[in-house]
């Protein structure tokens, strides 16, 4: 077990001597961690003490310190499989699409406008789709 831990935390760049500090960074006390996992207080310590830390428990604190998909209500629906995050609706949302929303704020509104950038000519992505450039339709 102790080595997927290990491993897990080195795809996060961190060590397992750094898990103790991610619990102090993100609770005030043993109490409040154990709440948090469920599980006692003595469990807690003996996790601390022997560096014995269980997997899903490496996970959990990954999760809450990298502030991945907030365990609140709101987000309770919203599913992530693989690379994409899928909304309660069952929409998919990509990185690449999130990273083409262009965010606009008007001053002391509480209104936003989504909109997509706008692009002057059509991208690698489109013409990869076709062997043979003749098949692509003019502007």
């Amino acid at each position: 077990m102790t080595r997927k831990v290990r491993e897990e935390l080195y795809n996060f760049g961190l060590h397992i001597n750094q898990v103790s500090d991610l619990l102090l960074w993100h609770f005030d006390s043993d109490a409040e961690a154990a709440e948090y996992f469920g599980v006692t207080t003595q469990t807690v310590k003996n996790w601390k003490k022997k560096r014995n830390w269980p997997l899903s428990v490496v996970r959990l604190l990954l999760i809450k310190h990298r502030g991945y998909l907030p365990v609140s209500k709101v987000w309770r629906e919203f599913k992530i499989r693989g690379d994409i995050l899928y909304t309660p609706e069952g929409r998919a949302i990509s990185a690449y699409d999130l990273m083409e929303l262009d965010i606009k704020v008007k001053d002391f509104s509480n209104v936003f406008y989504f909109h997509r950038k706008k692009t002057k000519s059509r991208n690698a992505r489109y013409f990869g789709k076709f062997k043979n450039r003749a098949m692509i339709r003019p502007k």
